[in-house]
């Protein structure tokens, strides 16, 4: 565990330390300081002189004086119980953070589907709208079909219509009350007369 600050109460450190001399606090707090990164003390005068910086002589006349600090060799309650505190700190930070991020993740789930769901119902009003246009556009009974056969060849049906015109102006129906009008010529279109003179030969 990363441990890059360590608290001191400034109070109750002064008031336990007031016999030490300045060699001493120093030798005091680089001790505390290495329990705090490390959470333990080598039992070993060596090493203890390395951590306090000082020479191997000084220290062991200092020992005696700074393990009253301590307790069964080099444990340190104090410590031992912001170590224990800052554990659980983090473990409940670390538990908070699991459940945000599930949190969120749901959040964020809930909000994808309300989106897909949105643009599915969009994409089905749509279709409706589409197809009720395009049922009430399409044309339907013998209207719809005498109008599909009259757009079936529009140029004869335009050669028709000038036949039968120019039929009517040649021989206009008679108004006299004794005599029945003669049938209209039908017109025939030269396309139709060629059809029937090839299908003749």
């Amino acid at each position: 565990m990363n441990r890059p600050w360590m608290p001191l109460y400034v109070g109750d450190y002064l008031g336990d330390t007031g016999h030490l001399t300045t060699a001493q606090h120093g030798a005091y707090l680089l001790l505390m300081m290495h329990y705090w990164r490390k959470g333990e003390l080598p039992d070993d005068n060596r090493q203890l002189s390395k951590i306090t910086k000082l020479p191997l002589r000084t220290w062991c006349e200092y020992r005696a004086t700074l393990q009253d600090f301590f307790h069964e060799g080099w444990k340190h309650k104090r410590i031992d119980a912001e170590l224990a505190k800052m554990v659980r700190v983090s473990e409940k930070r670390a538990i908070a953070g699991q459940k945000g991020g599930l949190g969120s993740a749901l959040a964020r789930m809930k909000l994808e589907n309300a989106s897909r769901s949105r643009q599915a119902l969009s994409r089905e009003v749509l279709s409706r709208q589409v197809l009720s246009q395009a049922i009430a556009v399409q044309p339907s009974g013998p209207a719809a079909a005498a109008a599909d056969h009259s757009h079936s060849n529009p140029h004869q049906s335009l050669v028709h219509g000038e036949s039968e015109a120019a039929a009517r102006a040649a021989d206009p129906p008679s108004h006299h009350s004794g005599r029945r009008a003669e049938k209209p010529v039908i017109a025939v279109s030269p396309e139709l007369a060629a059809y029937v003179a090839k299908r003749a030969t």
